[in-house]
């Protein structure tokens, strides 16, 4: 039968079984053998390879000669190095006690005046520099007005209380008040504006005021210190910030006046406020700031601000306080210098002003003036720059008669005119 029991069988089975398992002991023994061998090696060559690089990292020490008695005892017996000279230790004779920052951008020597620090510079004018606050109706979106308060800053010139300030502060103003530094606070009445030249004038009703002192912008130097106070922001009035001045006569679309340059900060809130020199005394007026590199660029830049010269403004604040207004006479023209590398390839006289346009109805308009005309001489006197024509013009009165010579081409004219108005 075929399910008959044999125990030959089962022994059998038995048998093949046993031989199985003793082949499969035999494999496990050999492959931890493998493993043993492998991780001793491993750490045999970690062992050799962190001796050789301490063997190397101080190969100087392993190296380096044993020194004799007299290589260690003779330096120090016959070639003592002293403190002055040992290396890292200071030079007492290359110290100055007297030297402070501010007195490495001083201004030019003027007879009679002692600078300041930056301390005294602030006790001798802070208490005249005043923040502004006016309510202007703007409109909205939607046509709908509503009242702002517009923030700046200014500075009293005269104890019964004039004030200095920009333009663009006051405009378009329904009220205006005063803080001064010492808490008092006042309502203005306003005096005049040059919006071209972007001046104003306040009147507080009050005597025996605190009155800074104007120095005389045409001896700046670049690089003197120069310090601005005023109300950035609108809620820190009395901010004091310090820079030097980075440039002069400084050439800008916004102002007929060539501009004082700075890196001392300023922020809105600061239009206004007073510029002021190491012997404390104002020498511009803050006006604006560059926040962009180019028009239309979105890369910001710092340190580039802007201030009215005082001497410039000098003639303009007596004009408003004197008539309530400032007329600059005008051509009624835009120009730009020409430059030298340019002027061949767009087809102009070099040296000389270009007219880039014509205002309608003004006096270069009646005097036949057209966009490309290079003026060359305004009543005889050279001009080969937009400030230097500025300036000659500014010599003269609105209602004066003039020459001017400019070049069409190549052709060389000369005409008259009547100088204009400012609004």
């Amino acid at each position: 039968m075929n399910d008959e029991y044999k125990p030959d069988d089962d022994r059998q089975y038995a048998g093949k079984r046993t031989r199985s398992n003793g082949g499969e002991g035999r494999s496990g023994n050999l492959a931890l053998g493998i493993i043993l061998v492998a991780l001793i090696a491993v750490f045999v060559f970690s062992a050799i390879t962190a001796l050789i690089l301490l063997l190397h990292a101080n190969k100087d020490k392993f190296l380096r000669p044993v020194p004799t008695t007299s290589e260690v005892t003779e330096p120090a017996v016959t070639e003592p190095q002293s403190e002055a000279t040992a290396p890292g230790v200071p030079d007492t004779e290359a110290t100055d006690p007297q030297f402070n920052l501010p007195g490495v951008a001083l201004p030019a020597p003027q007879e009679g005046k002692s600078t300041l620090t930056i301390p005294q510079i602030v006790d001798k004018a802070k208490p005249a520099v005043v923040a502004i606050y006016t309510d202007v109706m703007v409109t909205n979106q939607f046509g709908d007005l509503s009242q702002n308060m517009v923030a700046g800053s200014g500075f009293i010139i005269s104890e019964d209380g004039y004030v200095v300030t920009n333009a663009h502060v006051v405009e378009n103003a329904r009220s205006i008040h005063v803080n001064l530094e010492d808490g008092r606070a006042f309502e203005t009445k306003l005096v005049g504006s040059d919006a071209y030249a972007d001046v104003a004038v306040l009147k507080i009703d009050a005597t025996g005021l605190p009155a800074v002192e104007l120095g005389d912008s045409s001896k700046l130097l670049i690089g003197e210190m120069a310090i601005a106070i005023g109300n950035p922001t609108g809620r820190l009035s009395g901010t004091v910030t310090s820079g030097i001045i980075s440039a002069l006569d400084r050439e800008l679309a916004q102002t007929p006046i060539a501009l004082i340059q700075t890196d001392a900060a300023l922020n809105p809130g600061n239009s206004g406020g007073a510029l002021l020199n190491a012997y404390g005394e104002v020498i511009g007026i803050n006006q604006l700031k560059i926040i962009f590199s180019d028009p239309g660029s979105i890369e910001q830049v710092q340190g580039i601000s802007f201030a009215i010269p005082v001497n410039a403004a000098k003639p303009i604040i007596e004009s408003i306080i004197r008539t309530g207004k400032h007329v600059w006479p005008m051509l009624g023209i835009t120009v730009s210098t020409v430059e030298e590398n340019l002027a061949d390839d767009q087809g102009l006289h070099y040296p000389g002003v270009v007219v880039v346009s014509v205002e309608p109805g003004s006096a270069g308009d009646e005097a036949g003036l057209q966009a490309g005309d290079v003026i060359t001489a305004f009543e005889g006197q050279e001009v080969t720059t937009t400030k230097e024509l500025a300036d000659a013009k500014n010599q003269h009165a609105a209602g004066d008669q003039v020459t001017l010579t400019f070049y069409r081409g190549s052709e060389k004219k000369t005409v008259e005119l009547e100088l204009g108005a400012s609004s």
